[in-house]
């Protein structure tokens, strides 16, 4: 079973663009990584998922994204405060969701299962201590290590702990899964038009999210 849920790298050779860059991405982490959290049409930090957390943090600050692309969509402040990413994610073609995730101190995202599996996901390390932290995916675990990519199939079941005493970050990716036969759009599309995720549909009714698709970017006003 353990075999297919985490992918060899080597049929992906866009990943190396991002592990080369591995400084430069880096840097431009650590220029952002202290924002506090503010309205969403402006260059920020936000809080994931605390339903999904076990934590002894605060759970709406426990698990953080700083997004550059979200359902194909893009978040124009984020990518303008990071140019060489912003620039890295215009070359590769159908990535659907692009951001840095980080995982504050003794924080435990319980297993779940992503939307589809119409999209991989990938990993690479950018800050990750030492100690105790890992990712499973089904039967089979792995630790990120930073420079490094790991890809794994999203769909499914999966959980991520971070329980030393540091933050850990990666930039999270996902990507058309290239089985499928789809465009980024209309794999983003379909997600859309199909979830009853409430985490989404709060923030926005679909019509407005299949509007931004289209547009493909967030408006700037709120």
């Amino acid at each position: 079973m353990s075999q297919h849920m985490f992918k060899d790298l080597s049929a992906y050779p866009w990943t190396k663009n991002f592990t080369s860059n591995f400084i430069g991405i880096k840097s431009e982490l650590n220029a952002i990584i202290n924002l506090p959290l503010r309205e969403l049409n402006e260059n920020t930090w936000a809080g994931e998922r605390p339903n999904y957390l076990d934590t002894s943090f605060h759970k709406n600050q426990a698990w953080k994204t700083y997004t550059f692309r979200f359902f194909g969509i893009d978040h124009v402040p984020n990518c303008k405060s990071c140019p060489l990413i912003y620039n890295l994610i215009q070359d590769i073609p159908d990535l659907v969701t692009v951001e840095f995730s980080m995982l504050e101190p003794d924080t435990h995202i319980l297993p779940h299962r992503g939307y589809t599996d119409l999209v991989l996901r990938s990993h690479l390390g950018l800050i990750v201590p030492e100690g105790d932290l890992g990712l499973r995916v089904g039967d089979e675990t792995r630790k990120w290590a930073e420079g490094e990519m790991i890809m794994f199939n999203d769909a499914a079941e999966h959980e991520a702990w971070n329980k030393t005493n540091e933050r850990r970050v990666v930039l999270m990716m996902d990507f058309v899964n290239p089985d499928c036969g789809m465009t980024g759009k209309e794999v983003a599309q379909k997600i859309i038009s199909e979830t009853t995720d409430s985490h989404v549909l709060n923030i926005a009714p679909r019509e407005h999210w299949l509007n931004w698709i289209e547009e493909g970017q967030f408006p700037l006003e709120v």
